[in-house]
């Protein structure tokens, strides 16, 4: 349990704390506490939020007082921790607490380093691959919903690793499955919303298996659902970069005897990883370099109109 953690179960948030961090969803949880561990908040009379658009009234929403006693919480939202040090030095209030939000934060300034010294400071970071799949099966067996590491693992693939878009599907099967029930891929593939990522994946898995008409088919229902199409050749783009690089690694494996694990060193996740490599396995090198070039000059011909986007990417894929 961290010392934020700490400090609301028992109710004491008081002094200075910075929360930072690519996840919102745990920032914004936090904030909620936060604001809970205070017996009766008003805004504007003893809470404040503050961004850089009026970080110089900081020192008014320290120093005010109201008919609510000294207990006051100031949010400080995104303001790069642009704010004067002096003010957090001379605090007199023991009920106040000021809270720092940040996306990111500069660890050189010298305001961090006065933070990371003198308050409570929690890093909020996404949920990678691993830590996701762990996070879908505990969650759901809370629910009594058993998942194996495989399915989880698939989840993360097919859904995301975003906390707050996990947490959206979580509602979906434990509306959908009875308590003691096994969480499927099927059920997945049934009830939860697929990331553009994985509807790519899709895609591709069609075009490389030589299903085309079914190839096209996903890409009409994408479309239709106003998917940006550069978008999605961009992201049909990388997954035959990643092919490359696998053919590439490989080739090199066989002729250096490289010790590598092919999926960590480009970066690919494992369960994505078995499907390009079996993909890859369909093209030779020269082929793959060919349809790269080939993805680089319908990017070229299509921003500048000599090629309309839907038509060309159609051929791509027919080409394929």
């Amino acid at each position: 349990m961290s010392i934020l953690d700490e400090h609301i179960k028992n109710n004491s948030v008081k002094g200075i704390y910075l929360l930072f961090g690519d996840e919102k969803y745990d920032i914004e949880r936090y904030i909620e506490k936060i604001k809970k561990a205070f017996s009766n908040l008003e805004l504007g009379i003893n809470f404040f939020v503050l961004d850089k658009t009026n970080i110089d009234t900081l020192s008014d929403a320290i120093e005010s007082v109201s008919f609510f006693g000294l207990e006051k919480l100031i949010v400080v939202k995104n303001t790069g921790l642009k704010f004067n040090k002096e003010l957090l030095e001379n605090i007199s209030n023991p009920e106040l607490a000021i809270v720092f939000v940040e996306d990111n934060v500069d660890k050189r300034t010298a305001e961090y380093k006065y933070l990371s010294k003198n308050a409570v400071c929690q890093e909020c970071t996404k949920l990678n691959a691993k830590d996701a799949a762990f996070y879908i099966v505990r969650t759901l067996n809370s629910y009594k919903i058993k998942v194996k590491d495989n399915v989880a693992e698939y989840m993360v693939s097919v859904c995301t690793e975003d906390k707050q878009t996990l947490i959206n599907e979580f509602k979906k099967i434990v509306a959908y499955l009875e308590p003691g029930s096994d969480l499927t891929k099927e059920v997945i593939d049934e009830i939860c919303t697929r990331t553009l990522d994985a509807k790519i994946f899709d895609l591709m898995d069609l075009v490389m298996n030589k299903k085309k008409k079914e190839a096209l088919k996903v890409l009409e229902d994408m479309l239709a659902q106003k998917t940006y199409i550069g978008m999605i050749s961009g992201m049909m783009y990388k997954q035959i970069k990643q092919m490359y690089g696998i053919k590439l690694l490989e080739e090199k494996i066989r002729k250096e005897g490289l010790n590598v694990n092919i999926a960590t060193e480009l970066g690919i996740h494992p369960f994505s990883f078995s499907k390009l490599k079996a993909a890859s396995a369909n093209y030779a090198i020269k082929e793959l370099e060919e349809l790269l070039l080939e993805f680089d000059e319908y990017d070229s011909f299509s921003k500048t109109g000599r090629m309309d986007s839907e038509l060309g990417i159609k051929r791509l894929i027919l080409s394929m």
